[in-house]
């Protein structure tokens, strides 16, 4: 009976016989394409295909800079103080506030417009997960933008 399965690459098929013919005796190392075959092996197909799809810009996750442009069915932001040149909770104080200082104009902005990006992008739903203690302005301007009953505190 013939097998379901496409035939193998002749490349890959070379390797698995030089594979099974190896004999490790401690003195000749592995070569690396055989290495990498043999760590490749327990690897599920499953995992594979993921691996390629996400390769290929097919991702359930990606970051705010990468998703200009895009729209998905619903979007999850994670927002937080990881990175230096953004601190969302100080932007919507800010965009609460009657002026912006001229000092913090430009990280406003750029924060804005980041912001921005990130929220605009899902077609129904939106979820901004904030992971740093946000300041009480910053969450007003939140409910001033998402209303009251769309804020809801996760305490750990």
């Amino acid at each position: 009976m013939a097998s379901q399965r496409p035939r193998l690459p002749d490349r890959v098929e070379e390797l698995q016989h030089a594979l099974a013919a190896f004999e490790v005796d401690g003195e000749v190392e592995i070569p690396r394409p055989l290495a990498e075959l043999q760590k490749l092996r327990p690897v599920a197909y499953a995992e594979i295909k993921a691996l390629r799809r996400y390769l290929d810009g097919y991702s359930p996750f990606e970051t705010k800079h990468g998703v200009k442009g895009a729209q998905f069915e619903n979007v999850l932001v994670v927002l937080g103080r990881g990175w230096n040149q953004y601190n969302f909770g100080e932007m919507l104080e800010l965009a609460g506030a009657a002026v912006v200082p001229a000092g913090k104009q430009a990280a406003f902005e750029r924060n804005r417009n980041l912001f921005y990006v990130a929220c605009s992008r899902p077609k129904r739903r939106l979820t901004l997960l904030f992971t740093q203690e946000l300041p009480n302005a910053a969450l007003a301007k939140l409910q001033e933008w998402f209303g009251a009953g769309s804020i809801e505190a996760l305490v750990f």
